[in-house]
């Protein structure tokens, strides 16, 4: 606003250094929305006499005047809502931007976060200069998470809609229910805001030692100021399970299966595992690691079970006691790509494999020359190009500059020291 006698201009707000909104000098409003990388997505043009209008979940909002006289030593924006007159009256010292221009801010939480009309008075210097009021309302707040999760999911998603688009934060404290909040994340985990101006955050069980029971997170927006305000909560109940891969390849060597939220007392748990086919003929008592409180771990390796494709199926003990089962299909559909024929002078042939499983760490492609067998056997290190493809380069410079056939076998190998060979090509190389 302008003070009484001048001439009412242009008022820009900034958040982050980015323009937030113009109040023009027709009293309409444009808002701006910038994604999570600063990119303008939304320009919005409202027209609106006094009182202009904002919702609670933006914290505050400023008031700004202009055509303040220069020598003004202070400003001060006493603000108080319609609701029983002045009893929540905050005189709210005012902040010099330039000659002549000064903003106060009106936090909601020092007057009860009510919603209604605010009103303000301005004083220069103990002479009232003007007047502004303002419209406070809800915005319509959604939050949304799933009722109940399980741990073999790893985390759960919550997410908000309707924050306002002033808003530089949103917070997600969160914690579980058992022992109050002894497993408060600090500080407060913030959101990631969205490109459709919703935030959301990623809960991973891990955080929390991987218990069950209620997961409560209350939810605040931040101003530019650091000022907050709750703007709602959400329970999730978190149960126990079986979890791992659902599908995955022979060239992944093995697989882990895992059981949540098992008493901690628990001091030995048995996965004992078979395929489908021939039933239980190939059948393996896999004594499981723990991994966390409640969290145990058995590994499947392949090569225990005649390296067989199909369905694989573990039932999980302890004492003797029944806690659960996992089933799941295993492939054989890696594709080995090479040239059938390469000529010398091109100094190299190259080797890939797609359909690796991402458990892979280690991929080898030892290679020799037919010529007298494989005394120039030399084991290549392969080179990761995504989660499921590898390559490698087979440099002839290594085999003497040989002409005739090149082998190159492919061995894979896990996180624990398990290996077996997934596939095998031959190239020729001519002059």
């Amino acid at each position: 606003m302008d003070a009484v006698g001048s001439q009412r201009q242009h008022i820009y707000t900034y958040n982050q250094g980015r323009l937030n909104t113009e109040i023009l000098s027709d009293k309409s409003i444009i808002q701006y929305a910038y994604d999570a990388n600063g990119n303008l997505v939304k320009r919005s043009k409202g027209f609106s006499s006094e009182p202009y209008i904002f919702g609670l979940s933006s914290v505050s909002f400023d008031i700004y005047i202009r055509g303040v006289r220069p020598d003004v030593q202070q400003v001060h924006f006493p603000t108080w809502t319609d609701r029983n007159g002045q009893d929540d009256v905050e005189w709210i010292v005012g902040e010099k931007l330039a000659n002549g221009v000064w903003k106060g801010t009106v936090v909601f939480n020092r007057h009860g976060g009510e919603l209604g009309t605010y009103v303000t008075h301005i004083y220069a210097d103990g002479a009232i200069v003007g007047t502004a009021a303002s419209e406070v309302r809800n915005d319509e707040i959604t939050v949304t998470a799933p009722g109940e999760a399980s741990l073999a999911s790893g985390s759960y998603n919550i997410q908000v809609n309707g924050v306002a688009d002033s808003i530089k934060e949103v917070r997600f404290p969160t914690w579980t229910e058992n022992k109050g909040q002894d497993d408060l994340v600090n500080p407060w985990i913030t959101g990631e805001k969205l490109a459709d101006g919703s935030w959301r955050i990623k809960v991973p069980f891990s955080n929390y030692n991987f218990e069950t029971g209620n997961y409560i997170t209350h939810i605040y927006s931040f101003d530019q100021y650091g000022n907050k305000t709750g703007i709602g909560a959400k329970v999730v109940n978190v149960v126990g399970g079986t979890g791992g891969a659902k599908e995955t390849d022979l060239s992944g060597v093995s697989y882990d299966v895992f059981i949540y939220g098992l008493d901690p007392s628990i001091q030995i748990v048995h996965f004992p595992t078979w395929t489908a086919n021939n039933n239980q003929d190939d059948i393996e008592w896999i004594e499981g690691v723990r991994v966390g409180s409640g969290v145990w771990k058995a590994t499947v390796v392949y090569s225990k079970h005649n390296s067989e494709t199909g369905r694989y199926i573990t039932h999980i003990y302890s004492s003797g006691k029944f806690l659960g089962a996992w089933e799941f299909d295993v492939t054989n559909s890696q594709n080995v790509k090479a040239p059938l024929t390469v000529k010398r002078s091109d100094g190299y042939y190259e080797v890939s494999i797609e359909g690796v499983p991402a458990n892979v760490t280690r991929l080898e492609f030892p290679t020799w020359t037919n010529n007298k067998g494989q005394d120039d056997l030399y084991w290549y290190q392969g080179e990761r190009e995504s989660a499921s493809k590898w390559r490698i380069r087979i440099p002839f410079a290594n085999h003497g500059n040989e002409t005739g056939t090149y082998t190159t076998h492919l061995y894979a190998h896990d996180g624990y020291g398990n290996s077996r060979a997934v596939g095998g090509i031959t190239v020729n190389v001519t002059n």
